[in-house]
């Protein structure tokens, strides 16, 4: 995981997001990892020609991190927060992102061969002022159009450090945005851990920040898997 999620901060607009929910943990007692709940979105964009040229993520997190990574921002009386302030957590959350230790949380192959991605674009965070949720959402566009007429898609979405636990609900996770009829995805979401493996994840401390090689092996196991073909 990133180095800077380990430097202490004091207020949330000085801090990167990484760094922030480390703090917010210590005052856990439940089990240390993870630490942040992500309920996500995936979608893929595709050109005019059929060509698949960036993805796009919308990432819900949990009530707990949403009001902690909100602290010390004064509200308008509506109780919307300021769109600068929105904007500078924006930023601060994607700079820590681009670290390659977390890379943005995603891996793309295509045909089983990596794929570059570009700097993110489009980003924004909203909250959801019913639940108190604050949602990211950001476009990272390949290097390239990508013709999938002979070859797959592959995108894998995992924190390998497991400080944060993606979920992917319902039956439309995958959004194919402009796709030719004849695309079709699959969605596989992660293996489940056996009873031991969970109590040796629980078992971390929010300090640790290197997983063992055996839990790195684990976690691998938890990557949600998308595969496109057309």
């Amino acid at each position: 995981m990133v180095k800077l999620m380990f430097e202490g901060v004091k207020h949330i607009r000085k801090a990167v997001w990484l760094v922030s929910f480390v703090f917010f943990t210590t005052v856990q007692t439940a089990h240390a990892h993870p630490h942040v709940w992500i309920e996500g979105h995936l979608t893929l964009l595709f050109n005019s020609q059929g060509q698949v040229t960036a993805l796009r993520h919308a990432w819900k997190f949990d009530e707990l991190f949403s009001a902690f990574s909100l602290q010390g921002i004064t509200r308008e009386k509506n109780g919307v927060v300021p769109a600068a302030e929105l904007k500078t957590l924006t930023d601060q959350w994607m700079l820590n992102l681009a670290d390659p230790a977390s890379h943005f949380f995603t891996t793309v192959s295509h045909g089983g061969q990596p794929i570059a991605l570009q700097k993110p674009v489009h980003t924004q965070s909203n909250l959801d002022t019913q639940t108190n949720q604050l949602t990211l959402s950001f476009e990272l566009p390949f290097n390239g159009p990508l013709a999938l007429s002979k070859l797959s898609l592959e995108v894998d979405v995992n924190d390998p450090g497991y400080f944060v636990a993606f979920d992917y609900k319902g039956s439309e996770v995958l959004t194919l945005s402009g796709a030719p009829s004849t695309c079709r995805y699959s969605h596989m979401p992660p293996r489940p851990l056996d009873p031991k493996s969970q109590r040796q994840l629980g078992a971390l401390t929010p300090d640790q920040k290197e997983l063992p090689e055996h839990l790195r092996q684990l976690v691998r196991q938890l990557s949600h898997q998308f595969k496109v073909t057309c």
